[in-house]
């Protein structure tokens, strides 16, 4: 069987992450998550900077393990289209479907767990971040997820 990139979009404290470890227990598919590798080279997730100057070497394992025949869980926020069809060009050439995993939650919902869930510049990103952001999110269209093979809408 074909491995699957599984691409999950969503707002800061939406549920990706909570997504993502589900699909990985289900699927037993490698998590490949931008804030992890942030948190993991002891950066705030808020150092945008920083976060964008990492991304690539994140990124570059995820061809790899498809390649391989692993399915990827690809958690990085893909705020925009073009980000989104970014990622879906890494599973290009590897023989992978491709699934886009639109995590939609309340605002409110996702400031109480931003909060909730802490880490360094947790206040920041659940008020002045989240509040000036907020509308730069393109939110997935049906016409966009009918690029991937499917596309996948989960009210949290």
């Amino acid at each position: 069987m074909a491995p699957t990139l599984y691409i999950l979009t969503g707002v800061p404290g939406a549920g990706k992450s909570t997504h993502a470890r589900r699909l990985v227990e289900e699927t037993g598919a490698t998590h490949v998550a931008m804030d992890d590798a942030v948190v993991a080279a002891g950066l705030s997730l808020v150092d945008y900077e920083a976060r964008f100057a990492l991304q690539p070497s994140v990124e570059a394992r995820i061809p790899q393990l498809l390649a391989e025949g692993t399915s990827v869980v690809a958690e990085f926020g893909s705020w925009t289209r073009g980000e989104r069809d970014h990622l879906r060009s890494l599973a290009d050439g590897t023989g992978a479907r491709t699934e886009l995993h639109f995590v939609d939650a309340p605002l409110e919902v996702c400031r109480e767990r931003i909060l909730a869930r802490g880490g360094l510049g947790a206040e920041g990103l659940a008020g002045p971040i989240l509040d000036s952001s907020i509308d730069l999110y393109e939110r997935p269209t049906e016409a966009e997820g009918a690029a991937y093979d499917a596309f996948v809408v989960l009210q949290n």
